[in-house]
Order: C-alpha cells, then structure tokens, then sequence
C-alpha cells in the first residue's frame, strides 16, 4: 500500500475507533475505553475528524450559502409538510411528459450487444455524431462528432472545461448573477476568478468587462439564457462583448476562451432567438445538460461541445476528453446516452410556461415588487423588499413558501422563483408574498 494510502487508511481507522469509544471514555481520565480502544486512538480520531474538516475550509464561504438554504428548507418541510409550497429549486413536480418516459422504456428494452456496458471516454460516438447533427441544424456550424464530449450533466462539463482551460496563473471572468457553484468550481480548482456585475437592467455591463480584462484573464464564464434572471442576451450584445475579447487577445497577446451554460437554451418561453455566442466567437465552448427540457435533471446527461471555428480546436477537443477521465466523471450512462438519440427532436410545451410566467409576473408587480424583465427559462427574479435576501426568504419560509436568496447567485438583494411547482401550488403559494410585504 502506498505511504499516502496507508496514512488516509489509518486516519479513517483510528477516526471509526475513536467516534465509536469517545463517548465511553470516562471524566476520571481512563487511559483506556471499553472494548480496548485507548485514549490515543480517540484523540487520533479526532484529529483525523478536524483534518477532514480543514481539508473544505478555504470553501466554507462559497459552500455555506447553499447549505444554509438547505437548513431552511428543511425546518420549513417539517414544518408545513404537504403545505409546503416549493418555489426553490427547479425539479418538475409534474415529471416529464409520456414521450420521454416512452424513449426512455424503448431504450431499456432495446436488444442490443453491449447495452448497458462500459461507453468510451468522450461518450458513445452514434451519440456524438446525432447531436452534432443536431447543432448543425439548430445554427449551422459545420459540427463533427469530436467537437462534442459527452458529460454527466453540465456541472461535470464545468468541471471539466475548467481543469481542460484554465490553472492557476490565469484570471476567469464571470459574468453575475449566476449560477451558484461556478465560483465554487473554479475555487476548487485553484483558478482565480474576477466576478463581474451586470447592468441595470441585468444585461451585460460591457464597459465593466473591458476594466476587467487584463493580461491574465484566460476565459469568460456566462450562462446564456442567464441562470438566475431568465435575461435572455441578444445578437448584438454578444457580438459586442467577442469584439471586447478579439480586442483584449491581440492588446495581451493570449488566448481568451468564452464558456457558454446553455442549459436553458430550449426553455425561451417569449419567442425571442435565442443566440448562441459561439456564433459569435471562435474560441467558445458550450455547456449543456438535457436535464432541464426533458424534466430529468437526476439522470445527469449533459456534454460540452467545441466550436468547430476555433484555431485549437484539436487540441481542446482532446483535453477535454482526458479530463473526462483525468477527474472521474466518465461518461453518462450508456441507457440516457441512447435515450438521448430518440429524444433530440423533442421540444417541451412552452406555451404553458409562459402563460405561468404572465401570471405570476403580473401578481409581484401588482403586490409592490420590481420584477425583472425576461424572456426565458423557468425563473423569475425579483428584488427583495428588504436589502437582506435572506431575510426575505426566511419571512415567506415562515409562511410557507421557499424561494432562493440571490446571496446564492453571488448578488445581493434579490430572490429567484422556479416555476418548476405544479400551478395549483404555485397559485396558493402567490398570496404569502402580499403577506409578507404589507407585513414589513
């Protein structure tokens, strides 16, 4: 065994010795517990315990945020139990639709050799080559089936195109609010990160992402149609933010890689064009999950696709491919991976979302609030009353009724609601927010 191994081996041993003695250890002092575990092991468990702790405290304050939410969503389940009205976070209450559940029983019953087993890194390549496919009709880049590597999801594939991209002596640029764990990810990965507000309106600041650009910056990290806002950014936007990067690559002389979350991408409920910034900039990647159209975020299927026009576009599409194995994730399973195939044509219904959109929109706005403007995904975004988001969300936790503190999206003074929650819940929830605003 090595050395390191031998260490982490008994380090959990004594840990498991010492949780299971401590409390038989006498206040006289007894050198020894019953069963004959001695103080040392006890001692040595609990350090091994605190070295464990250590090992995520440089995180704490991006982890904290998130578990806090988690407490209270918890004490607010006891509490109200089926009352309980969910406007967190965006799991389908509804489930997905009889033509998911139908691919995913087809795939299941499929008589194939080799079903079920080990698919190579990268994913399966019938796979690849049918959303490559796919994405060549959806914007007419002339995709291959290497340009796509297929993820467990997007939070694997921003795992992974930040191991692939970036380290240490580089600066990412990310664009907030936004999605929780990006901060976290890169932390993680030793790679400094320079966050950068949005406009007024939630649009991109584009004159605080040219002070931001500087000799270090290696990428640029926004989710397009935006997770939290629902801000859907458009042609003329993202055209101007890849003059911003073209400009900083030849001033700095370095390559900057622009990172797109487009897991809301088919969740437009307005009828805008949507507008992919790998239309716009070479040295792009996109990050994408099934999860949210097909309402199965738990099945964890997602990819990371490079654009075709990018100079490096070998190379990257080969780092990619390794970190899949370097870190772990591997593939997604091989059933969602032949799931996928039959689902790629599927669009969900978005005329009911966006008729629960107009409801609730209309309802805060009527309360008192200042709703943000949007064309796009599950959410809505709304200012806090309070300049404590979470304060605000512990008021209508207390009645009820959970939302998501902006503090989680890394800006202050908001709230995200998913409407994700079956209508009737979601229509009982909607008062408690009158409530809870003539109440302050």
């Amino acid at each position: 065994m090595p050395a390191r191994d031998a260490r982490v081996h008994a380090a959990a041993r004594d840990l498991a010795r010492g949780r299971a003695a401590a409390h038989d250890v006498t206040e006289a002092g007894s050198s020894r517990a019953p069963g004959g575990v001695s103080r040392r092991a006890v001692v040595s468990g609990r350090r091994a315990e605190q070295r464990i702790v250590k090992n995520f405290d440089h995180l704490r304050s991006l982890l904290e945020p998130q578990e806090r939410l988690e407490r209270l969503i918890g004490v607010t389940i006891r509490r109200f139990g089926r009352h309980c009205v969910d406007l967190a976070y965006a799991n389908a209450h509804e489930g997905p639709d009889e033509e998911v559940l139908r691919a995913l029983e087809l795939s299941v019953r499929e008589d194939r050799e080799l079903s079920f087993q080990y698919t190579p890194y990268g994913g399966r390549t019938i796979t690849r080559r049918l959303i490559a496919a796919d994405l060549n009709r959806e914007d007419g880049l002339p995709w291959t089936y290497r340009d796509v590597v297929m993820t467990p999801g997007a939070m694997a594939a921003l795992n992974i195109a930040f191991r692939a991209l970036f380290g240490a002596a580089d600066e990412v640029i990310v664009l907030t609010p936004c999605w929780h764990d990006y901060p976290l990810y890169l932390s993680n990965l030793g790679v400094p990160m320079c966050p950068v507000a949005p406009a007024p309106d939630k649009h991109i600041d584009l004159a605080a992402v040219g002070r931001a650009l500087g000799p270090r910056t290696r990428g640029v990290l926004l989710s397009q149609p935006c997770c939290p806002t629902g801000v859907l950014y458009g042609e003329d936007e993202i055209g101007d933010l890849a003059k911003l990067l073209r400009e900083a690559e030849a001033r700095f002389g370095t390559r900057i890689y622009l990172i797109s979350d487009e897991v809301h991408r088919r969740l437009v409920w307005s009828r805008a064009s949507f507008h992919s910034p790998l239309l716009s900039y070479p040295r792009s990647l996109s990050v994408y999950s099934f999860g949210k159209v097909l309402a199965l975020q738990g099945q964890r299927t997602g990819f990371v696709a490079v654009s075709p026009r990018m100079p490096e576009n070998d190379e990257v599409r080969r780092a990619l491919e390794r970190g899949v194995r370097l870190m772990g994730f591997c593939a997604p399973t091989d059933l969602m991976q032949r799931a996928v195939c039959r689902l790629l044509d599927y669009r969900p219904h978005l005329d009911a979302l966006a008729q629960q959109q107009e409801t609730v929109r209309t309802a805060l706005t009527g309360y008192g609030y200042e709703v943000c403007k949007a064309e796009a995904t599950f959410f809505v975004y709304a200012r806090s009353p309070i300049p404590d988001d979470f304060k605000f969300a512990e008021l209508l936790a207390s009645r009820g009724v959970l939302v998501v503190p902006s503090t989680l999206f890394h800006e202050t003074g908001y709230f995200r609601i998913s409407l994700t929650a079956r209508p009737a819940s979601v229509a009982e929830g909607l008062p408690a927010f009158a409530r809870v605003l003539d109440a302050l």
